[in-house]
């Protein structure tokens, strides 16, 4: 919480010195950008892309087009080999997230952090647990209870092992007693189907991924493991932090890069359009309704936190990987 409320802190100098680089800087991308999103179309990357894409459009904050490209496979690494594959290249951009660090990480893979250049931060992110509408377990507590009668029999779905889904599900069934038991899909979305198709009985999700089955009433959010309740349509979803599980809380960074060695121009640029999208009425009314907290971090302060973040996810992935 307390470095939560450091950036929070920071953000609006941060926000200024974006759009003066911005200003200051003389390169531009001269074709249209390749915008990568590492996961399939309809996860939370994605539909954070498309947001920002659209804030950025709407201000006129460049003249050339975002072309989104879902590059989807491997958590995250075959959207990650090929953006860092495009050394020096200021017109290409991807989102990069927690999960994809967390993946690069559990998974030894070739491109971690150091591979890429960090552009930005917009966003905090959380996870969120959620049942069919008409589950006959409404509550935790009454899904826990049917795991107590049965171990291991309930399945939560979440995305590949070592992913932040897996992260929170550890940090929530350990304290449980370790009666649930964890199903890896490849992406959200694929755990959103087998939640409504019945095979599984609950899915871990980000906030964007399901605040729309929320409002259509297919789905009920259990609890969610973010540090405070969140507003909109899910004001009446508590912590599970409130449940009684004070270590199951975890916030996550949405966050932009692109190709290792591009230039201080490159990411001036960038600094500029991504300040701009960061304070734009669109971007912000996206932010809200997803259920995101916003957060603006420049190139540079990005760089320290996704640091510091790579530090943090490592002890906690050491320690799943020893409970398992």
């Amino acid at each position: 919480m307390t470095f939560k409320k450091a950036i929070l802190a920071i953000s609006a100098g941060a926000l200024l010195f974006g759009i003066t680089s911005a200003n200051a800087s003389e390169w531009t991308p001269k074709n249209n950008v390749e915008f990568i999103v590492p996961y399939s179309a309809g996860g939370g990357s994605d539909l954070n892309a498309r947001a920002l894409a659209e804030a950025i459009r709407e201000n006129q904050l460049m003249e050339q087009n975002l072309l989104i490209l879902n590059r989807p496979g491997g958590s995250g690494a075959v959207g990650n080999t090929y953006v860092a594959s495009k050394e020096g290249d200021g017109s290409t951009i991807m989102t990069f997230n927690s999960g994809q660090m967390m993946s690069t990480i559990s998974n030894d893979a070739a491109i971690k952090l150091e591979s890429i250049t960090p552009l930005g931060t917009l966003a905090l992110d959380t996870l969120m647990l959620a049942v069919k509408v008409d589950a006959s377990t409404t509550t935790f507590e009454e899904l826990l209870a049917a795991a107590n009668k049965d171990p291991l029999k309930i399945t939560v779905g979440g995305t590949s092992r070592g992913s932040e889904d897996n992260l929170v599900f550890s940090l929530l069934n350990k304290p449980a007693g370790k009666t649930l038991q964890y199903v890896p899909f490849n992406g959200s979305a694929d755990v959103l189907s087998a939640l409504l198709g019945g095979h599984v009985n609950a899915g871990i999700f980000n906030p964007s991924e399901i605040a729309p089955q929320v409002e259509a009433g297919s789905v009920r959010v259990l609890g969610s493991f973010s540090a405070e309740r969140l507003p909109g349509v899910f004001e009446d979803v508590p912590t599970f932090a409130e449940l009684g599980y004070i270590e199951a809380v975890f916030e996550m960074f949405r966050g932009y890069a692109g190709p290792p060695n591009m230039t201080q121009e490159m990411i001036d640029f960038w600094n500029g359009v991504l300040g701009g999208a960061a304070q734009s009425e669109q971007w912000l009314k996206d932010v809200e309704a997803k259920g995101l907290i916003p957060t603006y971090l420049d190139a540079e302060e990005s760089k320290r936190f996704w640091q510091k973040e790579e530090q943090r996810y490592v002890e906690l992935l050491g320690e799943l990987s020893g409970s398992n």
